[in-house]
């Protein structure tokens, strides 16, 4: 059966959609080239490690999740590529290591795609998930290595690892299960205590309790961006859950007084907003960052200066947190918009799944991956062209990063798998 659906419209349309990453990634390669830009020794073999990897998620998803819908994983495969590209542009040495992580993803995006096809199964875990991410934060606060005055890491087998990605899938997989549990009884009237509606303590604590213990986590390993980003969608999450204006209002107050307590606590978190703030106050400080990434915005203009042909290495970070940056100014504000329109495009993909799930559950665990890379691309977006304070989180699947690529990679099979699943049941005779 799966055999015979795996030669279906939905895998050709993907297939015939994934030519455009692989076109761009062997343009960027040659661009690269013509530029006079000293490319890795090793990009011939980068180059083609990138794009089996990619042909491998294809043939992946024709095999385990053949009736998913087709625009995810070319969306993502665009993004991808220009990771590689750009890497190879910005951190020459880690092009390699780039491609081996694009490797591991491939492994995470098929594990992603056969949990998947069983959500029930997944949704066992749902507390085990949220105990899973506390643990996983203490024990990186006890274990881990300090790196530019966060402690985020873990050594495994010799590679630093970002236990705070792993942290972020974890709360993914909690809050769709206890939201698609309590989500009904939360959107019900709520008892009302001196005329103020209260929900009640059973439906609430549990969440409360995962949220606050990550956060407080979080705070101690100094890692403010990753706060926001679980706030906001935690937010988001149990709007879906509830339909109620007050949760969200309640919870949009929340982040506002976390901002506010994290500049009164925290002197990295108020140097950078005063830096946003006002970067002139001290241009070779705290502000050099911040400035360097708008004068490269503006050398790139409309079109942009030429891929190899900038100067990105002025901006600290280019490959990581100001990737953005680099692109906005080697491809221009228009390159810059189309990869802002991938993520938009890839939210819209997701949350159409998250329209076709036949259960809450499912519905709110794509609606949370959709979420979770939609936010985390507009937070740093945001920040690279100063609408925001920078966070210090990096653009999905485009920054330099191995932790972040894998997990994101996994996130996306599950989202496929929930695609095909839900596609699957529509068309199931009735019993």
């Amino acid at each position: 059966m799966i055999l015979r659906h795996a030669f279906s419209r939905e895998r050709a349309v993907e297939l015939a959609l994934l030519t455009g990453p692989l076109l761009l990634l062997g343009i960027g390669w040659r661009s690269l080239a013509a530029a006079g830009f000293e490319l890795p020794g090793s990009m011939a073999r980068i180059v083609t490690q990138a794009a089996l990897c990619v042909i491998g998620m294809h043939a992946a998803s024709r095999l385990v999740a053949p009736r998913a819908r087709p625009e995810p994983l070319p969306l993502v495969a665009l993004v991808a590529l220009l990771g590689i590209v750009m890497v190879s542009r910005l951190a020459p040495a880690s092009a390699s290591q780039q491609a081996n992580w694009l490797t591991v993803g491939f492994a995470a995006f098929t594990m992603g795609l056969a949990a998947g096809r069983m959500p029930n199964r997944l949704r066992s875990l749902t507390y085990t998930s949220g105990l899973l991410a506390v643990l996983v934060l203490v024990a990186t606060g006890l274990f881990g290595e300090t790196i530019n005055g966060a402690r985020l890491w873990v050594r495994v087998a010799g590679q630093s690892v970002q236990t705070t990605e792993f942290i972020k899938a974890f709360l993914v997989l909690f809050l769709a299960g206890y939201l698609a549990d309590a989500g009904g009884a939360l959107s019900r009237p709520l008892p009302r205590v001196r005329s103020a509606a209260v929900p009640g303590a059973v439906y609430v604590l549990p969440l409360a309790l995962v949220l606050a213990g990550a956060i407080l986590a979080l705070a101690l390993l100094r890692d403010l961006g990753s706060i926001a980003l679980l706030l906001l969608l935690a937010v988001a999450l149990v709007y879906l859950a509830t339909g109620r204006v007050a949760f969200a209002a309640a919870g949009a107050g929340l982040v506002v007084a976390t901002g506010v307590i994290g500049y009164a606590a925290f002197g990295h978190v108020q140097a950078r907003i005063d830096a946003w703030l006002d970067p002139m106050a001290d241009p070779a400080g705290s502000g050099y960052q911040s400035l360097q990434a708008t004068y490269a915005i503006n050398a790139g203009g409309i079109l942009g200066i030429g891929l190899g042909r900038g100067m990105p290495d002025v901006v600290p970070a280019s490959s990581t947190d100001y990737v953005y940056v680099a692109v906005a100014e080697e491809l221009g504000m228009a390159g810059a918009a189309g990869v802002a329109l991938v993520y938009l495009a890839l939210l819209h993909a997701g949350l159409r799944v998250a329209a076709e799930a036949r259960d809450s559950y499912c519905r709110l665990l794509a609606a949370a991956v959709a979420l979770l890379v939609g936010i985390q691309a507009a937070v740093i977006i945001g920040g690279n062209l100063r609408l925001i304070p920078t966070t210090g989180i990096t653009l999905p699947f485009v920054s330099y990063g191995g932790s972040s690529l894998v997990v994101n990679l996994g996130l996306v099979g599950l989202l496929l798998g929930l695609s095909h699943t839900a596609r699957a049941e529509s068309v199931s005779p009735a019993p």
